[in-house]
């Protein structure tokens, strides 16, 4: 027994010393964005909360799941679908625009799925928009999937992943709110995690490395400390957008892509509806030119391609406008995390107010 004692010690004594101190040392805030979340950082020195905390907007926006479009038809200017970057909720594109007057409906993320395009495509073919009635639909995509989303369309699809009332051939979609409260990661440490290793490894290898092999997130030096609240003199980017840079990059892809959506364009005109595109910029993208050793990672051409391509649908050219603001405001996306700040959502919302305006 004393033996095993013994050697039960020579374990659990190491990972106690471990827990110990990343108590000491870590700070809650670290886990605030996705990328500081999954580098396991010590420290934030730009949280996203005190981005955050500097607005304080009434939601103005009504969420498709809340509309019983069995009863009644809906006209509204703008109906949104898309990712991750629509929702972002009171602090999000949407509901900066609905707060300048323009009435909005979100397509619910647990809706619009993992691909918001087919999804859009799914929701017309079943007469979805014989109830719904929006002036433009905003369709949103990040770059890093975009040129994906577009490679197996399905242009004679139907919804299929939602119910359908026997009498009409309309969507059924669930009026209860609780399906759509995201649930807030646990910023506490917990002993029996890997987060007792991955934390003090990486914190020490990132000394040495861009990204540990254990963490999702690049950390580079940056060429310019004022692009971020406090200052910090280092970038944040998410791994896939340099594992996807092939995708991104492939021009034939991104043509591809544009005529897959000035075919959906075509076909929403016919319901006189105007389709207004936003590719969200991968932050990798967007802050290439800020890494100070930027010859080491590859360039990003997508938006070289895609920005100068006819299209037949409305396209906020976002890159171009948030790569003229970046020199002169700082915090337009998130320090910690791969999304676009309510800033840089309050920048989107006023180009898409302007075009729906003129």
């Amino acid at each position: 027994m004393k033996k095993f004692i013994i050697n039960t010690c020579f374990f659990i004594i190491p990972f106690l010393a471990l827990y110990a101190f990343n108590l000491m040392v870590y700070d809650q805030r670290g886990a605030e964005g996705d990328l500081a979340r999954m580098g396991y950082f010590y420290t934030n020195p730009s949280p996203s909360s005190v981005i955050n905390n500097q607005y304080n907007l009434p939601r103005k926006y009504t969420l498709l799941s809340e509309i019983n479009l069995a009863s009644e038809i809906v006209n509204t200017d703008v109906m949104i679908i898309g990712d991750s970057f629509s929702e972002q909720e009171n602090v999000g594109y949407k509901n900066f625009l609905a707060n300048m007057g323009v009435s909005v409906v979100h397509v619910d993320r647990d809706i619009s799925g993992g691909n918001p395009i087919q999804t859009l495509v799914s929701l017309m073919n079943a007469d979805f928009f014989g109830h719904m009635k929006p002036k433009y639909v905003v369709l949103q995509s990040i770059e890093r999937d975009f040129n994906v989303r577009t490679q197996s369309i399905d242009f004679n699809a139907k919804a299929t992943s939602i119910n359908f009332y026997k009498s009409k051939n309309t969507p059924q979609l669930s009026n209860n709110q609780n399906e759509n409260i995201a649930i807030s990661p646990n910023k506490n440490l917990q002993f029996f995690s890997d987060a007792t290793l991955k934390m003090p490894l990486n914190n020490f290898l990132y000394l040495f490395m861009d990204r540990p092999l254990s963490s999702n997130t690049y950390k580079v030096k940056s060429s310019n400390p004022k692009l971020f609240l406090n200052n910090p003199d280092n970038l944040l980017f998410y791994k896939n957008d340099l594992r996807k840079m092939k995708v991104k990059n492939d021009s034939s892809m991104t043509m591809n892509s544009i005529s897959v959506l000035n075919k959906l364009s075509d076909l929403l005109k016919k319901k006189n509806i105007e389709l207004i595109v936003l590719v969200s910029p991968d932050k990798y993208d967007l802050y290439y030119p800020y890494i100070e050793d930027s010859a080491r990672y590859i360039k990003p051409t997508f938006y070289s391609t895609y920005e100068n391509a006819e299209k037949e649908y409305q396209n906020i050219d976002i890159h171009t406008i948030f790569s003229r603001k970046l020199p002169e405001e700082s915090d337009i996306y998130y320090y910690d995390d791969s999304h676009w700040s309510p800033k840089g959502a309050k920048i989107v919302a006023k180009e898409i107010f302007d075009r729906i305006k003129k």
